[in-house]
């Protein structure tokens, strides 16, 4: 898991921002991630001017088009990373932390860090990997409300999460406003992006 040093909890959730003394490490890699993102809609912009006006041309305009919304998209990922995300509940606190609690045990989630207002859910990237990189939801608890973020550590860069924090607020978002808590079984990425009626 990335390294957040003094965490500060209640700033966090008054600011609804993550607080936390960084890194030297964490801010080179945030700059090397800004630099490369940077990097890429530069030359996707330049790749756009740069077309010639043809009958096969719109395959070129399509591909560079294509790249600079995702770039753009990563980007945004990236500097809203820190942002907390806040859902509302209208059950009792405790229950709220149960809840989820129990939803991290039943899909194999590592928990770590709990106390009173906030708990890490670590979740390895690639089960297929022999490197230690995970995805991590940070929940701080409010008394009718979490916020939530969610960011993801790798051993060479701190990539943003690009679409499984979508999938992880309509989980939890789910699981807070049930009249009757029940868990189901875990669907694939694909199955909740496209055969999920909910």
């Amino acid at each position: 898991m990335r390294s957040l040093k003094n965490l500060k909890i209640t700033k966090s959730i008054e600011s609804k921002r993550l607080i936390y003394n960084e890194s030297i490490l964490d801010k080179i890699d945030r700059y090397t991630n800004y630099l490369i993102f940077g990097a890429l809609i530069y030359f996707s912009i330049v790749g756009l001017y740069k077309i010639t006006p043809s009958a096969n041309s719109d395959l070129e305009y399509i591909v560079y088009s294509i790249v600079l919304i995702f770039v753009l998209y990563s980007s945004y990922c990236l500097f809203t990373e820190k942002k907390l995300k806040e859902i509302s509940f209208s059950i009792h606190k405790e229950e709220a932390k149960r809840r989820i609690l129990e939803y991290a045990k039943k899909y194999h989630y590592r928990i770590s860090n709990i106390s009173n207002n906030l708990i890490y859910l670590n979740e390895p990237i690639n089960s297929f990997s022999f490197l230690d990189e995970e995805r991590t939801i940070i929940i701080f608890f409010k008394d009718q409300s979490v916020l939530y973020t969610v960011i993801k550590s790798g051993r060479r860069i701190n990539a943003p999460v690009l679409f499984s924090q979508h999938i992880i607020r309509k989980d939890v978002r789910k699981i807070l406003h049930q009249e009757k808590f029940t868990l189901t079984r875990k669907k694939s990425y694909f199955d909740r992006f496209f055969n999920d009626p909910s």
